[in-house]
């Protein structure tokens, strides 16, 4: 037992920050100019979660993470991690699970789009997972080259999703639908901490909000 008090984090990482960033540069040489398709596509998914179109919203959400499940986690990271296989039918089972919900959720809009609280903050999270997040590396991270995006990279994926979620969905259709993303945030931040990224806390922080603007909602509070 005590022999597990002398592992450290980094210590569960079978690769190095340097091989991590070469295989984000990777990916993106590989599949550009794919990102800015992905990055509209998701743009897309957002407005129409503020029209109130919960369906067409779930099913535009859908293609990234079989994307970034099968390009990042499966093509990719398998090649680093060994649980790499297991992130990637993570990550489809939540594209099958957002198609599901988008086909027989009933009506195909919410109660509205609503201007409080919860909308505010699902858009804010999903504008900068969309939009700002790719130029996280090139700023606070190893660069430009090494930049994620929504659609091919798990993270900027996760985090977009909870915010478009937020918007659309109630009760436990939400908390359902939050799981597999909230659970990618936290490996994904403690990942990025045990190679020493910058912003690696970014994703926790971000499922982090979404959770607590959730609970919020289901408290009663007007959202």
């Amino acid at each position: 037992m005590n022999d597990w008090q002398t592992y450290r984090l980094e210590d569960f990482i079978p690769f190095t920050p340097d091989i991590y960033w070469r295989l984000l540069e990777r990916v993106n040489e590989a599949f550009w100019p794919l990102h800015v398709l992905a990055v509209a596509i998701g743009l897309i998914a957002l407005l129409l979660a503020l029209r109130g179109n919960k369906r067409m919203a779930m099913a535009l959400l859908a293609p990234a993470w079989l994307t970034s499940g099968i390009i990042f986690h499966w093509t990719f990271y398998a090649e680093l991690n060994w649980a790499a296989p297991w992130f990637a039918w993570g990550f489809i089972a939540q594209a099958a699970l957002l198609l599901a919900f988008a086909l027989f959720s009933g009506s195909s809009r919410t109660q509205g789009p609503s201007n409080g609280l919860s909308t505010w903050i699902g858009t804010t999270v999903a504008v900068v997972s969309l939009l700002g997040y790719p130029l996280i590396a090139a700023t606070i991270g190893p660069g430009l080259s090494h930049a994620e995006t929504y659609g091919l990279h798990p993270d900027p994926t996760a985090i977009a999703t909870l915010g478009v979620l937020l918007i659309i969905l109630r009760g436990p259709t939400l908390w359902l639908a939050l799981l597999i993303p909230i659970l990618w945030c936290v490996i994904g931040s403690l990942t990025l901490i045990a190679i020493g990224a910058s912003g690696a806390l970014i994703p926790l922080a971000a499922a982090t909000i979404i959770v607590g603007t959730a609970l919020a909602k289901k408290s009663g509070r007007r959202d």
